[in-house]
């Protein structure tokens, strides 16, 4: 029967994300009904925590995960999908401007060891702490009281999207594109302006690719975000 219920409110409410709370035995076919399910240890034993997404051993922990942890989540994840696409598209879009350049013959601008380090090393970490550490509320005196006096609009952000939508990731994407546009040209109008090295040469591809790679690095971790 609770399931059913569950099942009616997906079925007739277009976009409905569904969550079950649950600590019984008879609650597990709707927890698992439900799009988040969130089972507790109690008397009845087990069942509805093994069933579930979320466990936990008191219903007085549910006020704080649904109310605060959730909405810090949907900031964590919204903003770290949007710097994602940030830091990528900055990375990309010079390698296109770069084509004209060497009109189409296929020359790849960044070294492979630049492209595979790119993510996993060069701009990691502000990937991570987006993903792990981003708050607004810190203190648990905060906490508590942002929990008390605005449960009412403690859903706002996630379910007005205001933060991961169209707009925004347009944004991003217009952001990078610019951003890529003067980092590239600014690079080439500085070393083509018969920038010398250490064995009396003219920079060549490669001190252009070091240079404009330091400088999508700095933009990316000091200056947008």
């Amino acid at each position: 029967m609770k399931s059913s219920v569950v099942e009616l409110v997906k079925r007739n409410i277009h976009g409905a994300i569904t969550l079950a709370i649950g600590d019984g035995a008879n609650d597990v076919s709707m927890i698992s009904m439900a799009d988040v399910g969130v089972g507790l240890y109690g008397e009845e034993g087990s069942q509805a925590a093994m069933a579930s997404d979320y466990a936990m051993g008191e219903f007085q922990f549910l006020k704080k995960m649904l109310l605060f942890h959730g909405r810090i989540n949907y900031i964590r994840i919204a903003e770290m999908i949007l710097y994602f696409f940030y830091k990528n598209f900055l990375f990309t879009i010079p390698q296109f401007f770069y084509a004209f350049n060497c009109g189409f013959s296929g020359q790849t601008l960044f070294d492979d060891w630049y492209v595979s380090l790119y993510n996993l090393i060069f701009t990691s970490m502000p990937l991570l702490f987006k993903a792990l550490l981003e708050q607004d509320i810190t203190t648990e005196d905060e906490k508590d009281e942002f929990i008390m006096n605005n449960i009412s609009k403690t859903y706002y952000l996630g379910r007005e999207s205001e933060i991961f939508n169209l707009k925004n990731f347009i944004i991003e994407i217009i952001k990078a594109l610019i951003g890529a546009a003067i980092l590239y040209y600014f690079v080439s109008a500085i070393l083509n302006s018969s920038a010398i090295i250490d064995q009396g040469n003219i920079s060549d591809i490669w001190i252009f690719s070091i240079s404009q790679f330091t400088a999508i690095i700095f933009v990316c971790k000091f200056l947008f975000y």
